[in-house]
C-alpha cells in the first residue's frame, strides 16, 4: 500500500492532501502558489510533505490555471479559422446586453483579435452536403495567411494557438480534420484545437467561443502539465496521474493537455464533489457546498445525492464555453471582499477584491481599505497570532484603523460598522444560495450546508441562521477540501450528438442507433483513459417545444428507445417544464436537439481514519469575541486537531486550525463524527 496525493492549485494557495492508503490517515499542506510557474509550489509542498513520489499510487491535479488565465486574458494568441464569411461571428456575439440602460458598459471583447480571424471557402450545410468544397489551393492560400501573420507579430510558436470551427463542423467534420492536418504539417509545434473535438455543438457562436477558448489555454496549460511531469519523474513517481475536469470527473494529464477547456473549473469541482462525500456520511443526500475563499465565494447544490449540471459558463458577460461543468455560482465574496460606502451613503462589500497583495489591511502590506477579514480581526472571531499556524501574523490595529474609517463614513461606531461588513456578506452569499435552491424550486430547509475554504466555516453559522439549513458541517483541513475532493472524483467522459427530431415524426431506429454510437464511444474512452470495469452510463436529451430557442435537459430512460421509452421521454418533458416554469403547452409539437451520453467509471473511494477515543477536550485559551451585539462574549478557544467524537461543545467558541478557523455561535452546539467531520445544529 502507498499513498495517495490530491494537489489543488490556485491563484493564492496550493494545497496538498496526501493520504496513506492503508491507514487513512492525512497529511497536509498549504503553500503560496508560484503563478509564474505553479509546478514549482506543488514540487516544494511535496519536499515540504516529506512524501517520496516513487511511493504514490495515485495523484490528481485540480487547477484554476485555465481558468485564471482566460479572466486575465494571459493565454495564447489565437489564430482563428473559419468558413469564409463568419470571421466576424466572434464579434458580433449574442444581441443582449449585460446593463440594458448603462450607456458607459462596454461588451468584452473575445479572446481572439479581428485581424487574427480567417477565412476560407469551403461550406457543408445542415444536412451535411457539401455546397463549397474544400480545395488544395484554398489550404494552401491558409498557410501563406498564418505565415504572414505570424512574420508580422514576431510571436514564438509556443505563444501562439490555432482555433478552428466551420459551419456545420458537427454534422461532418471531415473538412476540419482535413485542414488540420495540413496545418499540423505546416506549423508543428502550434497547438490546434478543432471545434468538432471541442464543442461538437450546434449554435455557431457558442461554439466558435468555446474553441477559441480552448485554444488560448492549450499552450499555457500543456507546459505546466509537462513541467509537472518532469519534475515528478525526476523525483520517481512512475505512474500515470490525472486532472480534474470541470464536470466533476478526472482524466488522464496528457488528455488534459489536449482537452484544457474541459479543466476550466477543476478546482472548484473538486470541493463540491467533497462535499457530496461529507454529507453523506452525515446522512445527508441534500447538501449546499459553500466554498468561500479569499476572494470569492462558489456554491453548488447536491439534492437527492445528484450533483447538478450545465453546458452554460461565461468567462465574463457575453463570452460562454460550452462543456459539461457542475452547476455552481461564484460571486465576489470573500475574506478579501472589500468594504466600501457607495454614492448613496450605503455600506456596500464586495465584489472588488484586496487580494493577496495588498490584501486586507491587517496582512500589513500596504492595503488601506475595510475588508471581511479585518472586520473578523476586529470582532475577536480571528487570532491575529495564530492565523495559517502563526506563519501569517495579522496586524490587529491596522485592521481597526481601517474599520475605524469606514465607520466614520457611515457615522457609526467601529464595532457595529465591522458586524454589519460581516452580515452584508452574509446576506449576499445568502441570496446566491437561494437563487440555486428557492428559485429551482427546492427548499433550503431540508439541505444541510457543508462549508468549507479559508472563509467558509468562519461565516456558516450565520449562513444556516438567513437561510435555514438543517446542520452546518465542517469537514476536517477545510481550507484543503477542495485538493481531498480529488482523491474521489470519478473517471467521467461526456458525449453529444446534435440533430432535430420532432416528436410528430420521430425515427426511433435512427436515434436508438445514435444513443449506443454515443455509449459505445464514451467506454470506448474510457478505456483510453485505464478504466477497465462496467461503467456507469447516463443518458439524457435537450429538448424544447417547436420554435422555442432554447432547450432543457432531460434524462432518457433506460432501454431501447422503443415508442414507449419516446412516450415516457416526451412526458417527463413536459413534467419538468411544468415544474420549472409553472405550465405546460398543449398539443405542442416538441423536439429534440441534442443527445447526450455521459459514462462513468467508479475509482476507489479513500477512507479517512477513525479518530482516537480521548476525554473531552479542554479549552487551549479564551477571548472576547462580538457576536451579533456591541457586547463581547467570554469564549473559549479550541485547538480542532483536539477534538475527538467524546466533545460536545456549546456555543460560544471559536475551533481553530491551520487552514480555517470555525465559529460556534451561542445556541449552538458542536459534535464531532468517528472520522472528523464537525457537525453545527442550533438548538
Amino acid at each position: 500500500m502507498g499513498v495517495r496525493i490530491g494537489i489543488d492549485t490556485g491563484g493564492t494557495f496550493t494545497d496538498l492532501v496526501v493520504m496513506d492508503e492503508a491507514s487513512g490517515q492525512v497529511d497536509v499542506v498549504k503553500l503560496p502558489s508560484t503563478p509564474d510557474l505553479p509546478s514549482r509550489a506543488i514540487l516544494a509542498a511535496l519536499e515540504q510533505a516529506g512524501i517520496d513520489p516513487a511511493n504514490a499510487t495515485y495523484l490528481v491535479l485540480g487547477t484554476t490555471v485555465a481558468v485564471n488565465a482566460l479572466l486575465q486574458r494571459r493565454g495564447a494568441r489565437v489564430i482563428y479559422i473559419t468558413t469564409e464569411g463568419f470571421e466576424d461571428v466572434p464579434f458580433l456575439q449574442r444581441v443582449d446586453r449585460k446593463f440594458h440602460y448603462d450607456l458607459d458598459w462596454e461588451r468584452p471583447l473575445p479572446l481572439v483579435a479581428r485581424r487574427d480571424c480567417l477565412g476560407t471557402q469551403e461550406r457543408i450545410n445542415y444536412r451535411g452536403e457539401t455546397v463549397t468544397p474544400l480545395t488544395s489551393d484554398g489550404i494552401e492560400n491558409l498557410v501563406g495567411a498564418i505565415r504572414e501573420r505570424l512574420a508580422d507579430a514576431e510571436v514564438e510558436p509556443a505563444d501562439v494557438a490555432i482555433a478552428l470551427n466551420f459551419l456545420f463542423s458537427f454534422v461532418r467534420p471531415d473538412h476540419e480534420a482535413n485542414v488540420r492536418e495540413a496545418l499540423t504539417e505546416a506549423f508543428p509545434k502550434i497547438p490546434i484545437s478543432a471545434s468538432h473535438e471541442v464543442a461538437p455543438i450546434w449554435r455557431e457562436y457558442e461554439r466558435a467561443s468555446t474553441t477559441i477558448a480552448d485554444a488560448a489555454v492549450k499552450p499555457l496549460l500543456s507546459r505546466f502539465i509537462g513541467a509537472l511531469d518532469y519534475g515528478l519523474r525526476e523525483r520517481g513517481f512512475t505512474r500515470s496521474w490525472s486532472v480534474m475536469k470541470s464536470n466533476g470527473g478526472q482524466m488522464l494529464a496528457e488528455t488534459a493537455g489536449e482537452r484544457p477547456v474541459q479543466t476550466v473549473l477543476s478546482g472548484l469541482s473538486g470541493g463540491i464533489i467533497a462535499g457530496q462525500a461529507f454529507g453523506a456520511e452525515a446522512g445527508a443526500s441534500n447538501v449546499i457546498t459553500f466554498d468561500m475563499g479569499g476572494t470569492s465565494t462558489d456554491v453548488g447544490v447536491v439534492a437527492d445525492n445528484r450533483i447538478r449540471y450545465t453546458t452554460a459558463w461565461e468567462i465574463e458577460f457575453g463570452l460562454p464555453v460550452a462543456a459539461p461543468f457542475i452547476e455552481m455560482t461564484t460571486m465576489g465574496a470573500g475574506g478579501g471582499s472589500i468594504a466600501r460606502v457607495n454614492k448613496g451613503g450605503l455600506l456596500q462589500v464586495g465584489p472588488q477584491s484586496a487580494g493577496a497583495v495588498p490584501g486586507p489591511a491587517c496582512y500589513a502590506q500596504g492595503g488601506q481599505e475595510a475588508t471581511v477579514t479585518d472586520a473578523n480581526v476586529v470582532l475577536g472571531r480571528l487570532n491575529p497570532y495564530n492565523f495559517l499556524g502563526g506563519d501569517l501574523p495579522l496586524d490587529a490595529d491596522l485592521a481597526f484603523k481601517a474599520i475605524e474609517r469606514t465607520a466614520r463614513e457611515v457615522g457609526i461606531p467601529p464595532v457595529d460598522a465591522a458586524l454589519a461588513v460581516v452580515e452584508i456578506a452574509v446576506e449576499n452569499i445568502a441570496e446566491a444560495m437561494r437563487l440555486l435552491t428557492v428559485q429551482r424550486g427546492l427548499d433550503p430547509r431540508v439541505f444541510s450546508l457543508v462549508a468549507f475554504g479559508g472563509a467558509g466555516p468562519l461565516h456558516a453559522a450565520a449562513i444556516a441562521r438567513v437561510i435555514g439549513t438543517r446542520a452546518t458541517l465542517i469537514p476536517p483541513h477545510p481550507g484543503l477540501c477542495s485538493a481531498f475532493g480529488t482523491l474521489l472524483a470519478d473517471i467521467r467522459v461526456d458525449k453529444t450528438w446534435t440533430h432535430l427530431v420532432r416528436s410528430d415524426a420521430p425515427d426511433l431506429a435512427e436515434l436508438d442507433s445514435r444513443l449506443n454510437a454515443l455509449v459505445q464511444e464514451a467506454v470506448a474512452d474510457l478505456g483510453r483513459e485505464g478504466f477497465g470495469g462496467e461503467a456507469a452510463i447516463r443518458r439524457s436529451a435537450n429538448m424544447r417545444y417547436l420554435g422555442q430557442n432554447y432547450e432543457e435537459e432531460i434524462p432518457i430512460p433506460d432501454g431501447a428507445l422503443t415508442q414507449g421509452t419516446w412516450q415516457r421521454l416526451i412526458d417527463g418533458f413536459e413534467q419538468h417544464y411544468e415544474a420549472e416554469y409553472g405550465y405546460r403547452i398543449s398539443n405542442e409539437v416538441i423536439e429534440v436537439v441534442q443527445l447526450n451520453v455521459s459514462a462513468v467509471g467508479e475509482a476507489s473511494k479513500p477512507q479517512l481514519s477513525t479518530l482516537p477515543e480521548r476525554p473531552p477536550t479542554a479549552a487551549r485559551a479564551q477571548r472576547r469575541v462580538y457576536f451579533d451585539s456591541r457586547e463581547p462574549a467570554a469564549c473559549p478557544i479550541y485547538e480542532r486537531g483536539d477534538l475527538s467524537p467524546a466533545d460536545v461543545i456549546q456555543g460560544p467558541a471559536v475551533i481553530e486550525e491551520l487552514d480555517s478557523t470555525t465559529l460556534v455561535h451561542p445556541g449552538q452546539t458542536l459534535t464531532v463524527g468517528p472520522r472528523g467531520l464537525a457537525s453545527l445544529v442550533w438548538a
